[in-house]
Protein backbone atom coordinates (compact mmCIF):
# COMPACT_ATOMS: atom_id res chain seq x y z
CA UNK A 1 0.00 0.00 0.00
CA UNK A 2 1.34 3.38 -1.00
CA UNK A 3 1.01 6.55 0.95
CA UNK A 4 -0.99 8.97 -1.12
CA UNK A 5 0.83 12.11 -0.02
CA UNK A 6 4.35 10.90 -0.98
CA UNK A 7 3.13 9.56 -4.29
CA UNK A 8 1.44 12.82 -5.17
CA UNK A 9 4.62 14.84 -4.36
CA UNK A 10 6.77 12.54 -6.49
CA UNK A 11 4.36 12.72 -9.40
CA UNK A 12 4.13 16.51 -9.04
CA UNK A 13 7.95 16.88 -9.12
CA UNK A 14 8.32 14.59 -12.11
CA UNK A 15 5.63 16.44 -14.05
CA UNK A 16 6.97 19.83 -13.20
CA UNK A 17 10.36 19.06 -14.77
CA UNK A 18 12.41 21.30 -12.48
CA UNK A 19 16.09 21.12 -13.45
CA UNK A 20 18.53 19.92 -10.83
CA UNK A 21 22.20 21.03 -10.58
CA UNK A 22 24.12 23.98 -11.98
CA UNK A 23 24.34 25.33 -15.46
CA UNK A 24 27.73 25.77 -17.12
CA UNK A 25 27.41 29.56 -16.93
CA UNK A 26 26.73 29.49 -13.19
CA UNK A 27 29.71 27.24 -12.58
CA UNK A 28 32.03 29.48 -14.65
CA UNK A 29 30.90 32.58 -12.71
CA UNK A 30 31.69 30.85 -9.41
CA UNK A 31 35.14 29.79 -10.67
CA UNK A 32 35.98 33.31 -11.88
CA UNK A 33 34.86 34.89 -8.60
CA UNK A 34 36.92 32.36 -6.61
CA UNK A 35 40.00 33.10 -8.74
CA UNK A 36 39.60 36.85 -8.20
CA UNK A 37 39.28 36.43 -4.43
CA UNK A 38 42.35 34.18 -4.30
CA UNK A 39 44.38 36.70 -6.33
CA UNK A 40 43.45 39.42 -3.85
CA UNK A 41 44.24 37.29 -0.78
CA UNK A 42 47.60 35.75 -1.83
CA UNK A 43 49.84 38.77 -1.07
CA UNK A 44 48.67 38.84 2.54
CA UNK A 45 49.29 35.09 2.86
CA UNK A 46 52.85 35.51 1.56
CA UNK A 47 53.58 38.02 4.32
CA UNK A 48 52.08 35.68 6.89
CA UNK A 49 54.17 32.76 5.62
CA UNK A 50 57.34 34.90 5.79
CA UNK A 51 56.50 35.85 9.36
CA UNK A 52 56.08 32.21 10.43
CA UNK A 53 59.35 31.19 8.72
CA UNK A 54 61.26 33.89 10.62
CA UNK A 55 59.55 33.00 13.90
CA UNK A 56 60.35 29.33 13.32
CA UNK A 57 64.07 29.99 12.93
CA UNK A 58 64.09 32.28 16.00
CA UNK A 59 62.33 29.56 18.01
CA UNK A 60 64.90 27.04 16.79
CA UNK A 61 67.73 29.23 18.12
CA UNK A 62 65.96 29.67 21.45
CA UNK A 63 65.56 25.89 21.68
CA UNK A 64 69.24 25.42 20.85
CA UNK A 65 70.26 27.88 23.56
CA UNK A 66 68.08 26.13 26.13
CA UNK A 67 69.44 22.75 25.07
CA UNK A 68 73.06 23.95 25.20
CA UNK A 69 72.61 25.33 28.69
CA UNK A 70 71.05 22.13 30.00
CA UNK A 71 73.76 20.02 28.32
CA UNK A 72 76.49 22.15 29.93
CA UNK A 73 75.00 21.59 33.38
CA UNK A 74 74.28 17.91 32.78
CA UNK A 75 77.76 17.10 31.42
CA UNK A 76 79.69 19.52 33.62
CA UNK A 77 81.52 20.80 30.53
CA UNK A 78 81.55 23.91 28.37
CA UNK A 79 78.94 23.68 25.60
CA UNK A 80 79.20 26.05 22.63
CA UNK A 81 76.77 27.15 19.95
CA UNK A 82 78.69 28.18 16.85
CA UNK A 83 77.91 28.98 13.27
CA UNK A 84 78.49 26.18 10.82
CA UNK A 85 81.72 26.07 8.83
CA UNK A 86 80.02 27.38 5.67
CA UNK A 87 79.24 30.72 7.38
CA UNK A 88 81.62 33.66 7.63
CA UNK A 89 81.68 36.74 9.83
CA UNK A 90 78.45 37.57 11.64
CA UNK A 91 76.30 35.63 9.14
CA UNK A 92 74.62 32.59 10.69
CA UNK A 93 72.22 32.00 7.78
CA UNK A 94 73.82 28.64 6.97
CA UNK A 95 72.79 27.25 10.35
CA UNK A 96 74.50 26.50 13.64
CA UNK A 97 75.79 23.62 15.72
CA UNK A 98 75.85 22.85 19.42
CA UNK A 99 79.19 21.29 20.34
CA UNK A 100 80.82 19.91 23.48
CA UNK A 101 84.59 20.21 23.83
CA UNK A 102 87.05 22.20 21.75
CA UNK A 103 89.86 21.82 19.24
CA UNK A 104 89.91 18.48 17.47
CA UNK A 105 88.18 16.65 20.31
CA UNK A 106 84.65 18.04 20.05
CA UNK A 107 81.31 16.33 19.72
CA UNK A 108 78.41 17.81 17.75
CA UNK A 109 75.35 17.42 19.96
CA UNK A 110 72.80 19.19 17.78
CA UNK A 111 72.80 20.74 14.31
CA UNK A 112 70.33 23.31 12.98
CA UNK A 113 69.82 23.27 9.24
CA UNK A 114 69.37 26.58 7.45
CA UNK A 115 66.26 28.01 5.86
CA UNK A 116 67.41 29.72 2.67
CA UNK A 117 64.53 32.20 2.90
CA UNK A 118 65.56 33.55 6.34
CA UNK A 119 68.66 35.68 6.96
CA UNK A 120 70.33 35.25 10.37
CA UNK A 121 72.92 37.69 11.68
CA UNK A 122 74.65 37.72 15.07
CA UNK A 123 75.53 41.13 16.52
CA UNK A 124 79.12 40.17 17.37
CA UNK A 125 81.57 37.72 15.88
CA UNK A 126 82.19 34.44 17.61
CA UNK A 127 80.26 31.69 19.25
CA UNK A 128 78.04 31.49 22.32
CA UNK A 129 79.33 29.34 25.19
CA UNK A 130 77.82 28.05 28.43
CA UNK A 131 80.09 27.07 31.31
CA UNK A 132 79.49 23.95 33.46
CA UNK A 133 77.22 25.99 35.76
CA UNK A 134 75.03 26.98 32.80
CA UNK A 135 76.14 30.63 32.73
CA UNK A 136 76.39 32.43 29.42
CA UNK A 137 79.78 33.85 28.44
CA UNK A 138 78.68 37.16 26.91
CA UNK A 139 75.74 39.22 25.70
CA UNK A 140 74.36 38.29 22.28
CA UNK A 141 71.77 39.53 19.85
CA UNK A 142 70.79 37.46 16.84
CA UNK A 143 68.61 39.11 14.18
CA UNK A 144 66.27 37.19 11.89
CA UNK A 145 64.55 38.64 8.82
CA UNK A 146 63.24 37.44 5.47
CA UNK A 147 65.92 37.32 2.78
CA UNK A 148 65.88 40.50 0.72
CA UNK A 149 64.02 42.66 3.23
CA UNK A 150 65.23 44.44 6.34
CA UNK A 151 63.38 46.77 8.61
CA UNK A 152 60.05 45.05 8.05
CA UNK A 153 57.47 44.10 10.64
CA UNK A 154 58.56 40.47 10.20
CA UNK A 155 62.02 41.15 11.73
CA UNK A 156 62.73 39.34 14.99
CA UNK A 157 65.69 39.51 17.37
CA UNK A 158 66.68 36.96 19.99
CA UNK A 159 68.41 38.70 22.91
CA UNK A 160 70.51 36.71 25.36
CA UNK A 161 71.89 38.42 28.47
CA UNK A 162 74.67 37.43 30.87
CA UNK A 163 72.21 36.01 33.38
CA UNK A 164 70.91 33.72 30.63
CA UNK A 165 67.78 35.74 30.22
CA UNK A 166 66.54 35.08 26.71
CA UNK A 167 63.78 37.01 25.04
CA UNK A 168 62.24 37.57 21.66
CA UNK A 169 61.95 41.14 20.32
CA UNK A 170 59.67 41.62 17.32
CA UNK A 171 59.77 44.42 14.76
CA UNK A 172 63.44 45.30 15.18
CA UNK A 173 63.20 46.64 18.75
CA UNK A 174 66.16 47.03 21.07
CA UNK A 175 67.39 44.38 23.49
Amino acid sequence: MKNGFCTSVQVHLRRRGTPRGFTLVEMMVVIVLTAILLALALPSFNSLIEKYRVEGMASALMASVSHARSEAVRRGQVVTIRQRAECTGADWSCGWETVVGSGTGFEIVRRQDPDARVAVEKSALGSMAFDPMGHFSSVARVDFHPVGSTGSSNDIAVCISLGWRIRLVKGGGTC
